[in-house]
């Protein structure tokens, strides 16, 4: 089921990176957003979740995520981003994958319900560092 959870962002990423993109655009909150050429922005997001089992389950030291988030925080910093707009994006990507799940109504039985749990908790994790290195990024960038 975890797996079918994973898969089913993965399969569906093209309509939720675009559906990110219009909320993140819009919202007051992550308005810096609004400077970013459409397409790289839709590219960013539809990058996460076409890789998100990848990250989840196949990044076992978690490497790539590293990599990757500490060089967003980097490239945010220079593009003139605050901090607090780049991880209120992070954490509307985690809410629009878990919202998405759920519009889905695809946990019907007991086991699905543990695995949605595993899956939070996976999500949970690689959220909480993707927020980590991008802000490590961001203040290696603030220090140079």
């Amino acid at each position: 089921m975890l797996v079918r959870l994973i898969e089913m962002i993965e399969n569906n990423a093209a309509s939720m990176a675009k559906e990110l993109k219009g909320k993140l655009v819009s919202n007051p909150n992550t308005s810096s957003y609004q400077t970013l050429v459409d397409q790289e922005l839709y590219q960013d997001i539809f990058q996460v979740y076409s890789r998100l089992g990848h990250w989840l389950l196949r990044d076992t030291e978690k490497g790539e995520v590293k990599t990757h988030y500490f060089s967003i925080g980097r490239q945010r910093f220079e593009e003139g981003f605050p901090l607090h707009e780049i991880i209120q994006a992070l954490v509307a990507t985690k809410k629009h994958i878990w919202d998405t799940i759920l519009e889905k109504g695809i946990m019907r039985t007991t086991r699905e319900l543990d695995s949605a749990v595993d899956f939070i908790t996976y999500l949970n994790r690689f959220f909480d560092m993707a927020i980590y290195y991008t802000t490590l990024g961001y203040y290696r960038e603030l220090q140079l």
